[in-house]
């Protein structure tokens, strides 16, 4: 992977106007050292030493990464991390418990979680951009009134109506979804903004699944076929074991149509975000992600896992450094906003549940 992008005008100064590349400069043999320690330590104290470990990851990558000359900072505390897992914990895993064994009591959480999932996602988003910063300016997410019932409406309300359209709402429901989530964002004073981009989403959505009409639809054709053969012939033909042959193919085209698809979603997000004049524009292309996708998989499968922190670290390395900055006023001209105290509840209830609150592909 090259260790950066060259940018022509990459000032380094951010004072003057001009286009700033991203620089990471974390590498696999010195996360290494900080994801086996925390593995260990982890594992060690029953996972109590957790929260500490997550944020010496955190802080290690926005620390490596720079962008006109400044490094990204991370202000979370373990100990307030701490505190929002133990509140998890307590709340909802006798849910995870009753779920389990398949309790008919499991369906009493289960408005309680509708009711809490658009909250726990406003105060995982206020912790998490809370606790980042740039040039020394924290980045928040909006306390205004409307910001909950913006929430509830978008995770809540287009959800079920896009249910009761069979889906034919969902592209829009996503979309939606995501320029709540950056138009509530931001850096400072200053608000970010995602331009529309209704019809990409859709055109994504269609592809999508016309690739999983086409292929999976002929994964399920194949198994059907030779179920069928061995039910009434009581053994299978030649031909019929020939068709095994054309399951890693079409495996193989629904992957690469759904990496496709999520690269082109994120490049369409991340190039419709502005920050006042300054906007971003992606070099992402699909045979270089397409290698990482794969190279990873078979570094983390040949090494038991142990590849993890060279496998994240040149994951951080492409996506990052070939992302610009487009700044024709330069980037001093930003102020901080007022910063209140968020807890860490949210963010670990959101990770509990695995909500993805984020951008990427």
């Amino acid at each position: 992977m090259p260790d950066s992008v060259d940018v022509s005008n990459a000032a380094d100064s951010p004072a003057h106007g001009g286009s700033h590349a991203f620089r990471f400069h974390g590498t696999g043999r010195e996360y290494f050292s900080i994801w086996i320690v925390n593995l260990l330590l982890t594992i060690v104290t029953l996972g109590i030493y957790s929260p500490w470990a997550k944020v010496r990851s955190q802080r290690y990558f926005h620390e490596a990464t720079e962008l006109a000359g400044a490094r990204f900072g991370y202000h979370a505390r373990p100990l307030s991390i701490l505190i929002g897992r133990i509140i998890v914990l307590v709340l909802f895993v006798p849910y995870a418990i009753l779920a389990k064994i398949q309790s008919p009591y499991a369906l009493v959480y289960v408005p309680v979680l509708l009711v809490a999932g658009p909250w726990i996602i406003v105060k995982a988003l206020r912790f998490r951009l809370r606790v980042t910063s740039y040039r020394g300016v924290r980045f928040s997410f909006s306390h205004e009134a409307g910001v909950m019932s913006g929430a509830y409406l978008n995770f809540l309300g287009l959800p079920i109506l896009g249910g009761i359209t069979l889906g034919l709402l969902y592209p829009y429901v996503l979309h939606q979804q995501y320029r709540w989530m950056v138009d509530n964002s931001r850096y400072g004073a200053t608000p970010l903004r995602m331009a529309p981009a209704v019809g990409r989403f859709y055109l994504l959505s269609l592809i999508l699944v016309a690739a999983l009409l086409l292929f999976g639809g002929g994964i399920a054709a194949i198994f059907f076929s030779i179920v069928q053969a061995a039910k009434t012939d009581g053994d299978l033909s030649s031909a019929h074991y020939a068709t095994f042959l054309l399951i890693p193919v079409l495996y193989a085209g629904l992957f690469l149509v759904s990496v496709t698809v999520a690269l082109w979603l994120a490049k369409t997000v991340v190039q419709r975000l502005s920050l006042a004049d300054v906007t971003l524009s992606a070099g992402w292309q699909l045979g270089p992600v397409l290698w990482l996708y794969v190279s990873n998989g078979l570094l983390l499968v040949f090494t038991l896992g142990f590849a993890y922190p060279w496998v994240r670290c040149r994951t951080a390395r492409y996506v990052l450094e070939h992302l610009t900055v487009h700044a024709p006023t330069g980037l001093d001209s930003f102020v901080a906003g007022a910063q209140s105290e968020t807890g860490a509840f949210g963010d670990q209830a959101a990770a509990f549940f695995d909500i993805d609150v984020g951008i990427g592909f």
